[in-house]
C-alpha cells in the first residue's frame, strides 16, 4: 500500500519532468507555473498522508509501549509493598514479643525485688533479736556476779 503510494509520487514527479520538458519546448512559462503549482500541491498532499498515517502508527506504538511499562512498574511496586507489609509485619509481631517479655521482665523483676526487701527486714529483725539476747546475757552475767 504504501509503495504504491510511493510509487504514485514517483510517478507523479516524473510526470512532472516531462510536462516541463514539454513546457520548455513550447516554452508556455505561465503554463508551466500552473502545471509545477499543482503538481507540487498534489505531491505535499500525498506526503502529508503518508507522514499522517506514519504518525498514527507511531502514536500507537508509543501508547501500547506506555501501556506495557506502566503494567510492569505497578506489578514491581505492588511486589515490593506486599514485601514491605510483610517485613513490617513481622518486626510489629517480633516486637510484640519483646515488649511482652519485657513486661513480663519487669513485673517478675519488681516481686523480687520485694521479696528482697522482705528477707532484709527479716534479716535485720534477727540481728536485732540477737542484739537483744546478747544484751540480756550480759545482765544476767552482771547479776549474776554481783
Amino acid at each position: 500500500m504504501e509503495s504504491e503510494k510511493k510509487d504514485g509520487v514517483m510517478g507523479k514527479i516524473k510526470g512532472i519532468k516531462s510536462n516541463i520538458e514539454h513546457m520548455i519546448s513550447d516554452v508556455n512559462v505561465a503554463d508551466l507555473k500552473k502545471s509545477i503549482n499543482s503538481m507540487v500541491k498534489d505531491a505535499q498532499k500525498d506526503f502529508s498522508k503518508l507522514v499522517e498515517k506514519d504518525l498514527a502508527d507511531v502514536k500507537k506504538k508509543f501508547k501500547k509501549e506506555k501501556n506495557s511499562i506502566e503494567k510492569k512498574v505497578n506489578s514491581t511496586l505492588n511486589a515490593e509493598l506486599s514485601k514491605a507489609k510483610k517485613f513490617m509485619e513481622a518486626q510489629t509481631k517480633e516486637i510484640k514479643a519483646l515488649q511482652s517479655k519485657l513486661e513480663k521482665m519487669m513485673k517478675s523483676g519488681s516481686s523480687k525485688s520485694s521479696a528482697k526487701k522482705a528477707t532484709k527486714k527479716v534479716a535485720a529483725s534477727k540481728k536485732a533479736v540477737k542484739k537483744v539476747v546478747k544484751v540480756a546475757k550480759k545482765a544476767t552475767k552482771k547479776v549474776a556476779k554481783k
